[in-house]
């Protein structure tokens, strides 16, 4: 059933010259944003491909006990992303986002001083409570832009996360190997890499007490709901109508995040057990991936955006993400077109990580932005400790299940992710359909503006969101 209220209006468009010019302006104020998640995302980068092996190097320890401590960290995002995302509404974007990056650098000391794994779960637990430093990130960005230049803005954070992603997981791997040529011992490696990363966040901490002003939400987010005239409906029930469209959206994202997280937590075991292939193999495919990503968001996406919307985009998103993860089983016997399958795979969530929050936004009143974004981190961060246990006892039984080793967990990946993608599209076209029964005789315009035929008014779209954090 495809229940939903039309979005609000967009605002007027400007005159190419002054979009420039606004654009400018944007970009000076948020550029201390996008350099604060750089530094901070880039240590969390440096302990991907360190923090398991620290685990294992306790004793009695094994795949369940890293399993474990990933999950405590997605666990305590999920209520960590909408406490903060609501603190952030009422008291400022600032304090809470340099409360997160101070948090994971102290949570990175924290590992590197530990010699047990209790130690590490609870720093693990802290950095996922207070690490909402991407949804206020968001909530940043739609705070001082217009609903139109959102996107746009919204995709440069992800092209920073993905650049950080890109180099962050080969710095942590290589100065590991640089001290075990040296002579350290395995945990002297560890707790290094760790201590690098904590500088890395503090380093980035010192940069936006310096340089981070508040947004004071400027001039930029529009309510959600229609403004408030003759017969217009009351706050509460403006709230009330975008509900369905906020938790629609937030299921999207919590079927991209558990399609993603399948491949995440499967693929290792999947090509190793059908190649040979293992680490370093996993590593190249992983920068190519993050290479891919960059390049997708910063170059490609606001195009492919002003052609389909963001309703549009997120649903082809959803689409490329879900076709993709479920033809990789499939694909198998032929390394081209099973690369193929990933990259579109990869493509397809690298758009919906960025059209899914701008939609997201989309619906939020202006005061409500952390919360409702915070949200979608919620959902998000949920999905992150779903799938992977869902994933594993379906790759374990996929041939009793579907009668085909390895499909399992991409099929059933998929599908949800195809499937939470419909309602998306119902969404624009009953929104559609709503606009030409009214009998305005004004244009149809998606809610995203920008479309083809528009003449390129409306705004700017999306560039592509952020690679999300699962260690």
């Amino acid at each position: 059933m495809c229940a939903s209220k039309n979005p609000p209006e967009e605002s007027p468009p400007r005159p190419a010259a002054d979009e420039a010019a606004a654009a400018s302006a944007i970009m000076t104020k948020l550029k201390s944003v996008y350099i604060s998640v750089f530094i901070d995302v880039l240590g969390i980068g440096l302990v991907i491909p360190v923090l398991p092996y620290l685990i294992l190097s306790f004793d009695n320890t094994g795949a369940a006990e890293v399993g474990l401590t990933i999950a405590a960290f997605s666990l305590c995002q999920i209520p960590g992303s909408i406490i903060f995302g609501a603190i952030s509404d009422k008291y400022g974007r600032r304090p809470v986002l340099l409360l997160s990056i101070f948090s994971s650098a102290v949570s990175f000391l924290l590992c590197a001083f530990a010699r047990d794994l209790p130690f590490i779960i609870a720093a693990r637990c802290v950095s996922g409570l207070t690490g909402g430093s991407i949804s206020v990130a968001q909530a940043y960005v739609a705070d001082v832009t217009t609903v139109d230049e959102r996107p746009r803005f919204l995709g440069l954070i992800g092209a920073t996360i993905g650049i950080a992603f890109t180099f962050g997981p080969g710095i942590g791997a290589g100065v590991a190997a640089a001290m075990d040529a040296a002579g350290a011992s395995i945990q002297q490696q560890y707790s290094g890499v760790f201590f690098l990363a904590a500088g890395f966040s503090f380093l980035g901490f010192a940069f936006a007490c310096r340089n981070l002003e508040e947004s004071s939400g400027a001039g930029g987010a529009e309510p959600a709901a229609v403004e408030v005239a003759s017969g217009a409906a009351p706050a509460p029930a403006r709230r009330s109508a975008v509900a369905v469209p906020i938790l629609l959206v937030a299921l999207a994202m919590f079927a991209s995040n558990y399609a993603f997280t399948v491949m995440q937590s499967t693929y290792g075991v999947l090509i190793f057990e059908e190649w040979g292939w293992s680490t370093g193999a996993l590593g190249l495919i992983l920068v190519l991936s993050g290479l891919e990503i960059a390049v997708l968001q910063g170059k490609l996406i606001k195009g492919l955006v002003d052609a389909t919307g963001k309703h549009g985009a997120s649903f082809l998103a959803c689409l490329c993400l879900g076709g993709g993860l479920a033809l990789l089983p499939y694909t198998l016997f032929s390394k081209p077109l099973h690369f193929f399958s990933f990259a579109l795979h990869v493509a397809g969530f690298s758009i919906g990580q960025t059209a899914l929050p701008a939609l997201l936004s989309r619906f939020a009143s202006k005061e409500d932005q952390g919360k409702s974004l915070g949200l979608g981190q919620a959902f998000q961060a949920a999905a992150r400790v779903a799938a992977p246990v869902a994933s594993g006892f379906l790759y374990d039984n996929s041939k009793d299940i579907v009668g085909s080793e390895y499909a399992a967990p991409y099929i059933v990946g998929g599908a949800i992710c195809v499937a939470a993608g419909l309602p998306l599209l119902c969404m624009l076209s009953k929104s559609r359909a709503e606009k030409e029964g009214a009998g305005s005789g004004s244009k149809v315009e998606e809610e995203e503006g920008g479309g083809a035929g528009e003449g390129g008014q409306g705004g700017a779209i999306v560039e592509a969101e952020m690679v999300e954090v699962n260690l």
